[in-house]
């Protein structure tokens, strides 16, 4: 690992990229929230895959998140694809498009609500999504490299922990919220 990273990630104070960047402050700002530094790792996670994937692949990184979503979820329809994927609906629509144009994902009409169509991966598809998977674990063995193997399982189980707690959060919030709240919701 180069020095420069290793400076940005070993903090003993646990605050990700803060030390070497910013000078200390004495009172807390955006840099202590964990959402704050979880969008800034996610972020550059995707710039990671970005880099990865389309110059080898041809795709966004979020059409192989659409490809491997489709892979373990099977048939299913759009909202739902674009749910487990942590994307908008209309940001979904729009890659998934893109993605039946090229061959990569078939749609069929959906028996159940007419209205809406069903989505899965065409062979094309699965066979993309397999060769992108295994680069994507080379990837994310790189990002955790600085981690054992027990903290690796220990840093998932958080996160999922986390994920699950922050999702009941999320709905609680929605019960809540105003109509045109929710409608700007969908926008962003």
């Amino acid at each position: 690992m180069n020095k420069k990273v290793e400076n940005m990630t070993d903090r003993s104070d646990g605050n990700f990229f803060r030390g070497h960047l910013a000078p200390q402050k004495s009172e807390p700002d955006i840099r202590d929230l964990f959402s704050f530094e979880l969008q800034r790792l996610a972020g550059l996670s995707t710039r990671i895959a970005a880099l990865s994937i389309r110059p080898k692949y041809g795709i966004t990184a979020r059409e192989w998140r659409a490809l491997a979503v489709l892979k373990y979820l099977g048939e299913v329809p759009l909202q739902e694809l674009a749910k487990h994927s942590g994307l908008l609906k209309s940001q979904m629509s729009r890659t998934v498009s893109s993605m039946i144009e090229r061959g990569y994902i078939l749609k069929t009409a959906n028996p159940e609500d007419g209205r809406s169509i069903l989505l899965k991966l065409s062979p094309e598809g699965l066979d993309l999504s397999q060769a992108i998977l295994a680069d994507a674990f080379e990837r994310n063995e790189n990002m955790l490299s600085t981690l054992s193997h027990a903290e690796r399982q220990i840093l998932i189980e958080l996160l999922q922990r986390v994920g699950r707690n922050s999702a009941h959060y999320f709905h609680d919030l929605k019960t809540r919220a105003s109509q045109e709240d929710l409608r700007e919701l969908d926008e962003e």
